[in-house]
Formats: structure tokens, C-alpha cells, sequence
């Protein structure tokens, strides 16, 4: 006898391929067909978890067959992402019946609190969130995603839509397609970026002024500051930063106007950095006279100064920006009037770069209130000077762009800050 080896080869490829590996692919869109990322994605065999993918693409390989898996994708990024007060006056009309949410996409993307329904409840969370008061949902993540094969039986009763899909192999070799539908919770105007690698920025379309009388402020003295308008003309939202220098001015209190504020209305948990956050909407499109008090501010000086170098409206926390009955968005800013009339400031401010993360290359954006030569200085996680740009500045916008070819090889986080005259 002997022993011999005998090679078997299909290289036709006839026979079935028994005892060979399967394959799962993931896409993960939202229901306007933007490609979602990044996105964790996770595989599950029974309840273990098998592997993870993340970044895209999600594909998992050499799965063994005859056995079943559960694919589940995860995204807990950036909360406020698509999420402003434009949201509220739409969960707003809904919930009071005048205009209904029919997609069910959408009404998942409203129910921020999870209760299998969409209340005012969510709107609650949602202008904490826009206000700054929680820094993410406190019960669901930023984002939900649900099968693409998934059938609503009731589209107006979403809330049992699965999370997860459930992959079966058999015998045979194969490649299994699951994809789904990505949702950002409380965006349920549909404007959220779906990708962190094509940032976009809201356009906006006029601007809506807040006006408030110039004073002399003495220190000691307590002073009422009223917020009026000479262009609040079918307003249905805004939402702002207010800011004021924290030396100068020290916070009293709230008065309601004919906006019929109160306390939900406003952040007040940076009042040690000089930060007022304020988030308003109405039913239907709202329209006051220019000396009429929208609502009032009580501060007290704490040194002799002057109104209109104290307070400013910016985006710092809480993005300033206006909605008309037309669903328009329109900026906000802050006027001063004077016996020369009103004279609108314009304030420093230096934006969150976009895209961010990056991969190329980023934005960086400021406002200035007057064109100078500025100095953005790039630096890493230890301190250390990774870039310097000395640039001439604008009065109002101005954007960089800023290559990753040009920061040293430098990875991971980055921090940037902006130096111009007088701030």
C-alpha cells in the first residue's frame, strides 16, 4: 500500500460552494438619499458581538454559513446637527393639528424623548438641547436608523419600526445587501449634514433686528434693557446667543413682553461667562410695532460703561438665526438706537470650522467689526504652534481654508484661535 495526496479542483466552478464564507454589506442612507457617515456599525451572532466596522465602508467578510446574524448601526455624533428652533415650530403645527407630519421618517425623528409618540414633551428636550442647557438627548442617541425593507403597517404610528436587521446564511455562498434608512433625531426639517465630510452651512435670507435704547450704565445702578424691533414682521421662531461682558454686568432677572416669554424660553447656565441663550416660536406667523417690548433683560453695572459695548448677539452656543411664516431663515443681529437712529453692531466672532472632522481640508469662518490684519494660530492637543496664518480681515464674514498639507503632519485633535486689534 502507500499513501498519496489527491487534489480535487472545480475550475469550472460547478459544484456548489458548500463550506464557504458569506458576506454582508451595509448602506446606510437617509430617506433623501444623502450617504450617512460615519456610522459604527455592529454584527451580532446570537448575543455576542462578532465585529464592528465603522467609518465605511460596512461590509463584514468571511461569515460562516448555516448561522444567523443581527446587524445593528450606531451614531452618537454632534447632537445639535440639523436641530434648531425651525424644528419646534413644526413638531409645534403637528401636534396642534394644523399642519400633520405624514412622513414616518420624520415623526421618528421627532420623538427625541422616545415615548413612542411626538408631545410637547419632546419639544421640551429639543429647546434644552438648542439652548445649551443639556449637551445631548438625555434618552436616545443622535441618530436612529431603521431597515430599508422595513414596511410601516400605520405610517402616523412609526414608533415599533425595528432598529436591527436579522441576516440568515444557508449552504451556499453569498453576498447579503442590508441597508438602511438613517434618521437624526430632531431634525425634523430634514437640513442635518449626513456626512461629516460635506458640511453644509444654512443659507439664510434677510435678517431680523433686535433694538435696544443706548445708556450710560453706572456702576451700582440696576437697568432694564427692553428688546424691540423695527422689522418683526410674520415671525414664527428665532433663537440667539446673547452675550455680555461678565466684568461689566452682572445678571438680575427676566421680564415677559408681548412675546409672552418665560423661563423655558432661555439658558441661564453660563451666566459666569456672560452667556444668555434664547429660543422663541409661535403658532402662526407673529408681526409687532417697532416700540413695542418683546421682552426685557434686568442687569446691574458693575462699572461705568456704555450699553452698546456690553452686549452683543452671536452664535457662540445657541446659532442666531430667524424663521418667517415662508420658513425662510434670516439672521439675526443686534441693533443699538441712538438720536442718530439705529446703528447695528457688528461683533467678533471666530465659528466651528466645517467640515469637522476633516479629511483634506476645512473652513475656518469669523466675523469682525471692523477689517483689520488678523493672526490664526493652529495648534495641537500639548500646546505646541502646529501653523501660523497672518491674514487681513474683512469688516463682517470672513472664511480660510485651511489644508491638512500645510499643518506638519499633525494628527488628531487640533485647536485653533484667532487673534485680531482690540480682541
Amino acid at each position: 500500500y502507500c499513501k498519496t495526496v489527491v487534489i480535487v479542483q472545480d475550475n469550472l466552478d460547478i459544484c456548489p460552494n458548500t463550506g464557504s464564507f458569506g458576506k454582508i454589506t451595509c448602506e446606510l442612507k437617509t430617506n433623501r438619499g444623502d450617504l450617512t457617515n460615519p456610522v459604527e456599525v455592529q454584527l451580532y451572532n446570537g448575543a455576542n458581538m462578532m465585529k464592528t466596522t465603522s467609518g465605511g465602508p460596512y461590509t463584514f467578510l468571511d461569515l460562516p454559513l448555516q448561522a444567523s446574524y443581527v446587524v445593528k448601526p450606531l451614531r452618537n455624533d454632534n447632537p445639535l446637527n440639523g436641530v434648531s428652533t425651525k424644528d419646534i415650530t413644526v413638531i409645534q403645527r403637528h401636534i396642534l393639528g394644523k399642519e400633520l407630519i405624514t412622513d414616518p421618517y420624520i415623526l421618528l425623528a421627532a420623538d427625541v424623548n422616545n415615548s413612542r409618540s411626538v408631545t410637547a414633551s419632546d419639544i421640551a428636550e429639543m429647546r434644552r438641547l438648542i439652548l445649551g442647557i443639556i449637551p445631548e438627548f438625555r434618552v436616545v442617541k443622535s441618530w436612529t436608523f431603521v431597515p430599508s425593507a422595513y414596511k410601516f403597517a400605520d405610517p402616523s404610528n412609526p414608533f415599533d419600526a425595528p432598529r436591527e436587521q436579522n441576516v440568515n446564511f444557508g449552504v451556499t455562498k453569498e453576498t447579503k445587501d442590508v441597508p438602511f434608512v438613517a434618521v437624526k433625531m430632531g431634525d425634523v426639517t430634514q437640513d442635518a449634514r449626513a456626512s461629516n465630510l460635506n458640511a453644509g452651512k444654512t443659507r439664510t435670507n434677510g435678517s431680523l433686528l433686535f433694538e435696544i435704547d443706548e445708556k450710560n450704565l453706572s456702576g451700582g445702578g440696576t437697568y432694564k434693557v427692553d428688546f424691540k424691533s423695527s422689522d418683526f414682521v410674520n415671525i414664527i421662531g428665532y433663537q440667539f446667543t446673547l452675550k455680555f461682558d461678565a466684568s461689566a454686568l452682572s445678571f438680575e432677572g427676566i421680564e415677559a413682553g408681548v412675546l409672552n416669554t418665560n423661563e423655558s424660553n432661555f439658558g441661564l447656565n453660563r451666566l459666569n461667562q456672560g452667556i444668555i441663550t434664547t429660543s422663541w416660536d409661535a403658532q402662526e406667523g407673529t408681526s409687532f410695532g417697532k416700540n413695542e417690548v418683546l421682552f426685557s433683560i434686568i442687569l446691574r453695572a458693575n462699572k461705568n460703561v456704555k450699553m452698546s459695548q456690553v452686549l452683543a448677539i452671536n452664535s457662540e452656543v445657541t446659532n442666531a438665526e430667524a424663521y418667517n411664516f415662508a420658513s425662510d431663515v434670516e439672521d439675526v443681529k443686534l441693533g443699538v438706537r441712538t438720536d442718530r437712529g439705529v446703528i447695528a453692531g457688528e461683533v467678533f466672532e471666530l465659528y466651528q470650522n466645517e467640515p469637522n472632522p476633516f479629511a483634506k481640508q476645512t473652513v475656518i469662518s469669523y466675523r469682525l467689526p471692523e477689517a483689520s490684519a488678523v493672526k490664526l494660530t493652529i495648534y495641537d492637543v500639548t500646546g505646541k504652534v502646529v501653523r501660523v496664518y497672518s491674514l487681513n480681515g474683512q469688516k463682517g464674514f470672513n472664511s480660510y481654508t485651511v489644508n491638512k498639507s500645510e499643518l506638519n503632519n499633525a494628527n488628531g485633535v487640533l485647536y485653533y484661535q484667532l487673534d485680531a486689534a482690540h480682541n
